[in-house]
């Protein structure tokens, strides 16, 4: 029982002081970018129309036939990180286009689709 006891005291202990003496990591982890200048991003834009585009991903068709339901993935690279926190990014034909970081359609490129796909995020 004392051994727990110690050891209780010897892990809890630090952490609580830790966290009493530092500012809380909330604030800092806040008021960083989430994405930096540069950085490859990939947005997934939903689209319907009569006829599926070739690079269309996810076609479903609509109850009667009439329309085709799909999503259009673009590969992007940040261009801008603008003081409210939304971000400018460029498409591969130069088209700008402005986003919310907290876009569920957004993210950031992963490792394999960086080596995969490097010809399609846009050079600046």
């Amino acid at each position: 029982m004392t051994v727990l006891l110690l050891l209780a005291l010897l892990a809890l202990l630090p952490a609580a002081i830790g966290l009493l003496s530092e500012p809380s990591l909330l604030p800092r982890a806040a008021t960083r970018r989430a994405f930096n200048i540069g950085a490859p991003i990939v947005y997934r834009q939903r689209a319907i129309s009569t006829r599926p585009i070739t690079d269309g991903h996810d076609i479903r068709p609509a109850e009667r036939g009439e329309y085709y339901y799909y999503s259009i993935i673009n590969y992007l690279r940040v261009a801008e990180v603008l003081g409210d926190g939304r971000i400018i990014a460029v498409a591969r034909n130069n088209q700008c286009l402005c986003f919310w970081p907290n876009d569920s359609s957004l993210r950031k490129a992963r490792l394999a689709e960086r080596l995969v796909y490097r010809q399609r995020f846009p050079d600046f």
